[in-house]
């Protein structure tokens, strides 16, 4: 399998994200830009999770967050006309989830927590909602799951949540994230620079 590292990961991410705002913002007839748009957030969500594995201070990691969430509301709120809280925010209540995940070691304590997590990220209108937070989670396993196994659960989660839940078949792309974070064989690699990076980057 190809390696790759994860500042690629990350550029990666950025990228497909850029790419939905532009078909949002100036060329929505583009509809293949917001299809690979839905790649971004997966990734960006393992980026979260292995930076909360790998950073020194979680306290200044989510003050970052925060910070940067804050300051970025306003103008997503302008840019969108939404009144939904921007991704960053998902991210940080990502972060504060995988947190106290920690804390309990039996899979069903830490599915309970994920579950009021996602119910925080549904009352308070987060970006994703219940579908960041499970994507988060799912995230956090990445290394702990056997490769295939944790693929199927990546897929099964996305025809169950997609289907009973957000009802938008565009949102199905998202399960390609999975399969190239699993052919980069992500799991396996040492190059922390690009968590250094991620962690520095917020």
């Amino acid at each position: 399998m190809i390696k790759i590292s994860a500042f690629s990961i990350k550029i990666l991410a950025a990228v497909f994200m850029v790419m939905d705002r532009v078909c949002y913002l100036l060329m929505p007839e583009l509809v293949v830009l917001h299809l690979l748009g839905q790649l971004s957030f997966p990734m960006f969500a393992w980026l979260l999770a292995e930076g909360e594995k790998h950073t020194r201070n979680v306290y200044r990691y989510g003050s970052r967050l925060l910070i940067t969430a804050i300051i970025s509301q306003p103008i997503y709120s302008v840019v969108f006309q939404s009144l939904a809280l921007n991704i960053l925010f998902t991210l940080l209540l990502g972060l504060v989830m995988l947190r106290l995940v920690k804390r309990y070691s039996q899979l069903w304590q830490q599915l309970i927590i994920t579950g009021l997590c996602a119910v925080v990220a549904e009352s308070l209108g987060v970006e994703y909602g219940i579908y960041g937070i499970g994507v988060i989670f799912l995230m956090a396993l990445a290394d702990k799951l056997k490769p295939k196994v944790w693929l199927l659960y990546w897929c099964l989660f996305h025809f169950i949540l997609v289907t009973l839940f957000m009802r938008d078949i565009v949102q199905y792309w998202a399960i390609i994230a999975g399969f190239i974070l699993f052919q980069f064989n992500i799991n396996k690699v040492h190059e922390l620079d690009g968590f250094m990076c991620f962690n520095r980057l917020i």
